[in-house]
């Protein structure tokens, strides 16, 4: 590993994609920030020549920024910053609590913000920098069952793709990636979080929410191939433009080119209802 190699940080590395993109980078010769709520389950990274950082997305804006502060004083820089870390909320909308809502917002959405407004100085001032968002084709299926969490990552792609814009002035690039069903821990008990409280009649949606759960271990997606393809996109050119917006996966490919060729079918077929609502003079 070089001493001027790239620096990326990358949050929620305990388990599933983060560790797998953590590996990835490692493999490509970036020097590696990984962090976790509990920093005891990053040893196999910090192993492979990680460093290891504890970190909750959720803490005070204050202990962000002192978290910011130690992580660039590691290498002196941090050039690429992957928002990895995240839950499901499962359950039908009306059966999560204000509380369950919140949490889930506060971490895969608010905690999104305010961990990359700590770094945005770092970015600006130094005319470079990647931001990652790690997102869902939940985003676009709106699916019954997972409402609460594909609201978080629908919220989450319109503050990616709003700062891809804000940011270009600086040559800071910012992508969301709409991640299909890979093979991580995200459907186990440990970040599948199903609502506390229960209403009969809403079958479909906990339906969705025990398959969810049963089909942890046989998802279509190679989490490792994904992660090496991702470091290598944000990689390979640090100047190259990004798009906004990217699926990951030939599930996620396929069902958000769906969704969208749908949308545009619906928005020609109602087209005279959308127009003609212009003032006359």
């Amino acid at each position: 590993m070089s001493n001027d190699a790239a620096v990326i940080l990358i949050t929620g590395c305990s388990t599933g994609f983060g560790k797998e993109l953590a590996l990835a980078a490692l493999s490509q010769g970036l020097r590696v920030i990984a962090t976790a709520r509990r920093p005891e389950t990053l040893v196999v990274l910090e192993e492979q020549g990680a460093k290891a950082l504890k970190l909750d997305v959720t803490s005070s804006t204050d202990e962000l920024k002192a978290f910011a502060s130690q992580a660039l004083s590691i290498f002196g820089q941090v050039d690429y910053l992957i928002n990895n870390a995240g839950f499901l909320q499962g359950g039908a909308i009306e059966e999560n609590s204000p509380e369950e809502n919140l949490a889930q917002f506060n971490t895969n959405f608010f905690g999104v913000i305010n961990v990359t407004s700590t770094f945005l100085p770092h970015f600006r001032a130094r005319k470079q920098g990647t931001i990652v968002n790690i997102s869902s084709q939940g985003s676009a299926m709106c699916i019954p069952g997972a409402g609460i969490y594909c609201a978080s990552k629908a919220a989450l792609e319109a503050i990616s793709n709003t700062w891809a814009r804000e940011l270009a002035s600086f040559d800071v690039r910012s992508i969301s990636l709409q991640l299909g069903a890979f093979r991580t821990s995200v459907a186990e008990s440990g970040n599948l979080k199903v609502a506390a409280r229960r209403i009969e009649g809403y079958q479909g949606s906990h339906e969705w929410v025990q398959g969810f759960n049963q089909a942890a271990g046989k998802e279509r997606g190679d989490t490792k191939i994904a992660a090496a393809k991702i470091i290598e996109l944000i990689t390979v050119d640090p100047k190259r433009a990004l798009p906004m917006r990217l699926a990951i996966g030939e599930d996620s490919y396929e069902t958000v080119k769906d969704i969208l060729a749908k949308q545009l079918e619906d928005m020609e077929a109602w087209k005279a209802v959308s127009t003609g609502t212009d003032v006359v003079v």
